[in-house]
């Protein structure tokens, strides 16, 4: 026999062999979107990758959406326990997939490929939806700023993208609550920024933050909170429903996170000053910079230090940035910040938000006589 024969033949056995073998795929094979998938949650989208799951690209039909999805294509078939799941996608090494409406929510369930009647060994996976999950974005100190990490569920399908058009201290449709000794924490007052007007432009609950994802899922929770005694407190966030959403109103509790304990210690000596004084000998002006950590991280606690720093972004050249910087001066009472801005007003001139602050306090006057 003549060695490409040979050849030949052990090319042909290797794929008879391959054709024969069922399909193989792991739970780390199973994925959404870009990422591990780690539950299987009714409704959502999953690909599954391995080995044998189909024919190879170009020698079948793919899917057509109308009215739903197949359940059986090109000799392929996923289940959900014992339900079959709708195939977008199907080829040697990939299979995109959509979860029944009606799979579990919760325990675990198995996934099994079938091709050619040939069903592969089962993947037990996670029932129900990704759970809402809030983490202190790096350690948190009395006095100091304290930074929120929410991980929502990929499936929920909103990003957090501080600051946002309304709520207080610009959370807008994202309510975060906290509580201590099993009691809960009453709002700061200056959290309240409506005093000056609102205007909306758009989405209710979308952000006017020019930043992209580098920051989002960050809320700065001591504008809403004060955090002067160190120890354990927990937290529990909520997005609240937005005009689109208000028909579906169990959609804010699906992502709602659990209570969930965070630890506040106890500053040194000395490290709000010098973090101030670092903040001000950088004196970052880029307007993402600003509006989703610095002028955030500055507010909250109302010292001569900190409204120094805010006055001189009230004439940023940004208006998304004077505006913020207006809105944070309702952490100082008047009586401190009408003089301050009057002087400013002397020795640096007007801006949009310093005649907008003395026009509001102008308007006041007048109706108190």
């Amino acid at each position: 026999m003549t060695s490409w024969r040979r050849l030949a033949l052990t090319f042909l056995g290797t794929a008879l062999a391959f054709a024969d073998s069922p399909p193989e795929f792991t739970a780390a094979g199973v994925a959404r979107g870009d990422q591990p998938a780690t539950t299987v949650a009714p409704g959502t989208f999953l690909t599954i990758y391995g080995r044998n799951l189909a024919p190879p690209p170009g020698q079948c039909a793919q899917a057509d959406p109308a009215p739903a999805y197949p359940t059986e294509l090109c000799g392929t078939q996923v289940f959900i326990g014992d339900m079959p799941a709708g195939l977008l996608f199907v080829s040697d090494k990939q299979i995109n997939f959509e979860i029944p409406q009606d799979s579990p929510q919760s325990g675990t369930v198995e996934i099994r490929v079938v091709y050619n009647g040939q069903p592969s060994q089962p993947v037990s996976m996670k029932a129900g939806f990704e759970p809402t999950t809030v983490s202190l974005d790096g350690p948190a100190y009395t006095g100091m700023p304290v930074w929120l990490k929410i991980g929502l569920p990929l499936e929920f399908g909103r990003v957090v993208r501080y600051p946002f058009v309304l709520g207080p201290a610009g959370f807008g449709c994202n309510q975060v609550e906290v509580r201590r000794n099993g009691r809960m924490l009453p709002l700061q007052p200056g959290s309240n920024w409506s005093r000056y007007g609102i205007t909306i432009n758009g989405n209710i609950c979308g952000s006017y933050s020019p930043a992209g994802d580098a920051q989002a899922s960050r809320l700065p929770l001591h504008l809403l909170y004060r955090f002067d005694v160190p120890g354990i407190y927990e937290v529990r966030y909520t997005p609240l429903p937005g005009p689109a959403e208000i028909a579906v109103p169990p959609a804010e509790f699906q992502a709602r996170s659990e209570w969930t304990p965070i630890e506040v210690l106890p500053a040194e000596s000395g490290q709000r000053s010098e973090w101030l004084r670092s903040l001000r000998d950088r004196a970052p002006s880029d307007a993402a910079e600003l509006l989703t950590d610095t002028l955030p991280s500055l507010l909250g606690v109302p010292d001569e230090a900190s409204f120094e720093i805010l006055a001189g972004y009230l004439y940023h050249p940004d208006a998304s940035v004077q505006r913020y910087a207006l809105d944070g001066l309702y952490y100082w009472p008047d009586e401190y910040t009408l003089p301050r801005l009057q002087s400013l007003l002397l020795t640096r001139g007007p801006s949009d938000a310093v005649t907008r602050y003395l026009a509001w306090q102008a308007a006041i006057a007048a109706n108190r006589r």
